[in-house]
């Protein structure tokens, strides 16, 4: 029993040792922040957020207002929207916030949640987003003792930003963001800002976008609504994008494509694969006109640079698609018997052939003096008897008179004779059509073909002269670089 007894005793006496060490503790815990709790208790206590803090109620409170760009997120050009991370930098005199040190054990900087104070209304003007204010980080607001309150916070800001996309890729986008207050207008809230420029310092580099000017105006509008004056502080944003994306995966494909396409003139015309080939690539440079088509905004003031690139390379398509149509029917245009001009075979054949390098294997025209087929001292007999032999068993001489024939089977045979005659002289007319028709088709062939190379690298020279206007750019639409710079 005395056993039992005495081990309650202990229990309690360490029971009441543990307590007093907490009790300790907590004391010398709140010993230590009694000033900065007496402090936020006595400021506080005659403290009311709505008020504006100023001396006099017609003076107005100056804000030192300065913003710092983060980041560019994502810039859609179809919607003309552009997201930003950028941190404010708030800071005005409260006079309702001020103490003395002295009698807070020195304390000259307390942290305060931003939602008890008095903060400006400043807002974005150009917000394109009404969920900004869920896409915020706000925490604490620095005061000094003399009430100088400063309020930092990260905004993610969606703004509108009139896109010009006229020479995209190459575009250099210029996007303003206009802050003011919402409701104070300049006899109550002044805004300011110190600096000379925007603040970049903490900027992460953009894989797309290159920053080019980053800068701020202040300045004053009287809207239609009211006649009091509201302060703007207007910052601009000048970037430019960076082509080498676009260049691999939109230009170079077009630029292939067309070159397939322009292949269709070194195909040979026998083939009958020409016009196939221009069909095939003519939809394929539609896909791709599709997927720039969805990239940019539907504007109607002016077309972008690469797509009158694209439209252009459609044109060269479907131009040498019709040419090759052309040259098709020049090809076979011999099998109607109609022979090549004088003029074009001595342009043609004479110049633009030995301009291209091309050896022209036209057939040898039949010298003169040679007999023609067929002979015109053949005789047809049509009505009258044939020749018979003579008295000593040969044939007579095929001249112009006609023998005495008495014998029935030498008129027979020689009857046979003269029709074997005709059949001969009908063939060899036959030949004779057959080889003009070869040599007239064959000099149309030679034509069509000089015609090909002509086109191709007509074609060629063009398509080369509109991808350096697009890849070369020029000194209007570079010019906003070339100025910062």
């Amino acid at each position: 029993m005395d056993k039992i007894s005495s081990t309650s005793r202990g229990r309690n006496i360490w029971s009441v040792i543990l307590f007093g060490w907490c009790f300790l503790e907590v004391f010398l815990l709140t010993a230590a922040d009694e000033n900065e709790f007496r402090l936020i208790r006595d400021v506080m206590s005659r403290y009311d957020k709505r008020i504006r803090p100023s001396v006099n109620h017609t003076l107005p409170t100056t804000i030192n207002f300065s913003v710092a760009l983060a980041q560019i997120i994502d810039v859609d050009e179809k919607n003309q929207i552009i997201t930003t991370n950028c941190w404010l930098n708030l800071n005005w005199m409260d006079n309702m916030l001020t103490w003395n040190p002295r009698k807070y054990g020195g304390i000259e900087v307390i942290r305060l949640p931003y939602n008890q104070i008095w903060l400006p209304d400043i807002l974005l003007y150009d917000n394109a987003d009404v969920g900004t204010a869920q896409s915020s980080v706000s925490t604490n607001v620095i005061v000094s003792a003399n009430g100088n309150v400063t309020w930092l916070s990260m905004w993610i800001f969606k703004s509108s930003c009139s896109m010009d996309v006229r020479y995209f890729p190459f575009d250099v986008q210029n996007c303003s963001m206009n802050f003011a207050s919402w409701t104070f207008d300049a006899y109550r809230v002044d805004i300011r800002n110190f600096a000379k420029d925007g603040d970049l310092s903490n900027y992460v580099n953009s894989s797309e976008f290159e920053i080019v000017e980053f800068s701020f105006e202040r300045h004053v509008v009287v809207f239609t609504c009211c006649p009091e004056p509201y302060v703007f502080m207007t910052y601009t944003l000048v970037f430019q994008r960076k082509p080498l994306f676009y260049l691999f995966n939109m230009v170079m494909p077009c630029i292939l494509i067309t070159l397939v396409a322009l292949l269709g003139f070194y195909m040979p015309n026998d083939s009958g694969e020409k016009l196939s080939m221009g069909i095939t690539t003519l939809l394929s440079m539609t896909v791709f006109l599709m997927i720039v088509a969805e990239r940019l905004p539907p504007v109607s003031d002016n077309v972008p640079l690469i797509g009158l690139y694209y439209g252009m390379s459609i044109a060269l398509i479907s131009l040498s698609t019709a040419l090759n149509v052309f040259t098709l029917n020049v090809h076979h245009k011999g099998l109607r018997g109609h022979k090549v001009p004088y003029c074009l075979k001595r342009v043609f054949f004479g110049i633009i052939a030995k301009m291209l390098f091309l050896k022209i294997d036209l057939p040898v025209a039949p010298e003169e003096g040679m007999e023609q087929v067929p002979s015109p001292r053949y005789i047809v007999y049509d009505s009258e008897p044939p020749p018979a032999t003579n008295g000593s068993g040969s044939m007579p001489s095929r001249l112009g008179h006609k023998p005495d024939m008495e014998d029935p089977s030498q008129k027979e045979f020689v009857r046979i004779l003269h029709r074997v005659n005709k059949t001969i002289d009908k063939n060899d007319q036959r030949m004779a059509e057959q080889d003009r028709r070869d040599v007239i088709n064959l000099e149309w062939q030679q034509l069509a073909l000089v015609i090909d190379r002509l086109l191709l690298v007509l074609f060629v020279v063009v398509v080369i002269c509109s991808t350096l206007s697009l890849l070369v750019p020029g000194s209007e639409y570079s010019h906003p670089v070339a100025e910062n710079e």
